[in-house]
């Protein structure tokens, strides 16, 4: 797991044609904002989240976001335990996203 910030984050999922975004919020998150192309997999269901993530390509790189950072974070982790090669979380999380996002319109 790499911690990116979002500028870095920002250009790594436009430029890379072989990513995943991986949102793992709640639904009532999801649904108030999300990042365009993003997969929902709630990391507060962990059955559910895992039966998500497993059907994802370990080859491609994991994109992962959350409010903070902090589920993202802990996310990455077990994406990372179960073979996922390129995992990179969001530093700051949809909240970063969105000042960061402002700045730069």
């Amino acid at each position: 797991m790499i911690n990116l910030q979002c500028e870095v984050w920002s250009k790594n999922i436009d430029s890379d044609q072989k990513q995943i975004i991986l949102d793992v919020r709640t639904l009532e998150e999801f649904d108030e904002k999300s990042i365009p192309g993003s997969i929902l997999a709630d990391i507060l269901k962990p059955s559910e989240f895992i039966n998500i993530v497993e059907k994802l390509d370990k080859n491609s790189k994991i994109f992962v976001y959350c409010r903070s950072g902090i589920r993202s974070q802990k996310a990455c982790n077990i994406l990372d335990q179960l073979g996922f090669q390129e995992t990179f979380n969001l530093d700051g999380g949809i909240l970063e996203w969105e000042k960061y996002k402002k700045t730069i319109r």
